[in-house]
């Protein structure tokens, strides 16, 4: 028998109290003109307060591949997305959010690249890469949960450590995307793109990170942001060279333009979490670190003359 696209490939959807949100992906999920309507897909409810999971019971009476799994407990947001690729077991796991808006044009050649077995990453959006196809854009790409569909068998035991050891640092399914530049895998980058340029949802990754603590969190996390997840997370790349390539290459001028741009906004913030600051430093090249030094020396000076001028 041929294979079929359910037997495939697979959705985990994790979730926490945005029903209204979550609603109109699952709506889009399991529409007549979505492609992967019949595909297995698995909502992973972190414990929701919020009357999502009736909604999730609901969807799943109607359509019987859908699984609704409630943790007991919420067990973060991260979490939920580590435990998302714990359970994948069909050749490949699409991890979507639970308020992402799809477009299916560019579907049938992401379709192909998935039946063709030859590669262990797809991407499904592209808005980052500004036209290019360098590497480190892709990469910063992948930060985006939904932006890959990935190679399951390359979520070994030890790969599955790496993505709990990752959760603190905003991005667990990073972990995945650096083994694969570990083996010099395969990716895939399509034509068009699947996901929507527009979300639901007005919440932040770095809110996505402290959503449903109800005690202090701790301090590695509670003080985290994008950028020093981000630069954490790419510690998992083995080859120095290609590692160091990348952080000079994810934005569009170098890595010290890189780090001013993105630390500005939160400066405050990060220059109080010197375990942040000394975990980013230990995987900088020497240049790198110098230009992460002077580039924290300008912020504060900048931040500094600001506050007087208040």
């Amino acid at each position: 028998m041929p294979i079929s696209l359910s037997d495939q490939l697979e959705l985990i959807l994790p979730t926490y109290n945005r029903r209204e949100h979550l609603q109109r992906t699952l709506t889009q999920l399991t529409a007549p003109e979505s492609p992967v309507r019949h595909c297995s897909l698995t909502v992973l409810d972190n414990a929701c307060t919020d009357g999502s999971s009736d909604l999730i019971e609901e969807f799943a009476a109607k359509c019987p591949n859908i699984k609704h799994i409630r943790h007991e407990k919420n067990i973060g947001g991260n979490g939920n997305i580590a435990r998302a690729f714990e359970l994948a077991r069909k050749p490949y796991v699409w991890v979507v959010c639970d308020d992402d808006s799809f477009r299916w044009e560019a579907w049938p050649e992401v379709e192909e690249a998935l039946f063709s077995n030859e590669y262990d990453i797809l991407l499904t959006r592209k808005d980052d890469l500004k036209g290019t196809s360098n590497l480190a854009k892709i990469v910063r790409q992948l930060t985006f949960l939904p932006a890959g569909i990935y190679r399951t068998a390359n979520i070994t035991s030890g790969v599955l450590m790496n993505v709990l050891s990752n959760i603190p640092n905003m991005f667990p399914h990073l972990a995945v995307v650096c083994a694969v530049l570990n083996k010099k895998g395969r990716i895939f980058l399509p034509q068009g793109e699947i996901m929507d340029k527009c979300t639901f949802s007005d919440q932040s990754g770095d809110e996505w990170s402290v959503s449903g603590y109800d005690v202090y969190p701790h301090p590695f996390v509670g003080n985290i942001f994008w950028t020093v997840g981000f630069l954490n997370s790419l510690q998992m790349i083995e080859d120095k060279k290609l590692h160091a390539y990348i952080l000079e290459n994810v934005g569009n001028h170098g890595f010290f333009g890189y780090i001013l741009g993105s630390f500005r906004k939160n400066y405050t913030r990060y220059g109080g979490n010197e375990l942040n600051i000394a975990f980013v430093k230990s995987g900088l090249t020497g240049g790198q670190r110098i230009k992460f030094l002077f580039a924290r020396i300008l912020l504060r000076i900048v931040t500094l003359f600001a506050r007087k001028r208040r």
